[in-house]
């Protein structure tokens, strides 16, 4: 009877295997959810760029289509700012076979010297002329 007794009061309780085994679960499925939040967080900041940059650079394109003029051919660098950001736009500016089209090319960057584009959008301007 006693040896029965023994065998209960062992177990009632976990060892300490178990307890580490579920303790190195928890920590492991603990820091998959840390990295998997960094990660959402840091693609959530790139998208907002991206949408802010495509807000610019549409804007941009919208003021020069509705300039009474034609933009310069050749390459132009403008500043912006934009939710209280400063916006680098480089716009260039093409000659088309067709003589009453030029093409723009907009570039938007938060860094002016920087390669890459955050956002970059191609329209048209037709001959100012033309408008009425």
């Amino acid at each position: 009877m006693r040896i029965h007794l023994q065998n209960r009061r062992r177990g009632k309780g976990f060892t300490l295997v178990e307890v580490l085994v579920a303790m190195t679960i928890l920590a492991v499925g603990v820091s998959a959810l840390v990295s998997a939040s960094g990660a959402s967080a840091f693609r959530s900041s790139i998208l907002r760029q991206k949408e802010v940059g495509r807000w610019v650079a549409s804007n941009h394109l919208a003021t020069l289509q509705a300039l009474p003029s034609w933009p310069r051919i050749g390459a132009a660098n403008t500043e912006v700012e934009m939710i209280n950001q400063r916006w680098y736009i480089n716009t260039r500016t093409r000659r088309l076979a067709d003589e009453d089209l030029r093409r723009l090319d907009i570039e938007v960057r938060l860094i002016p010297d920087e390669e890459s584009y955050i956002y970059s959008v191609t329209g048209f301007v037709g001959n100012p002329e033309h408008k009425q």
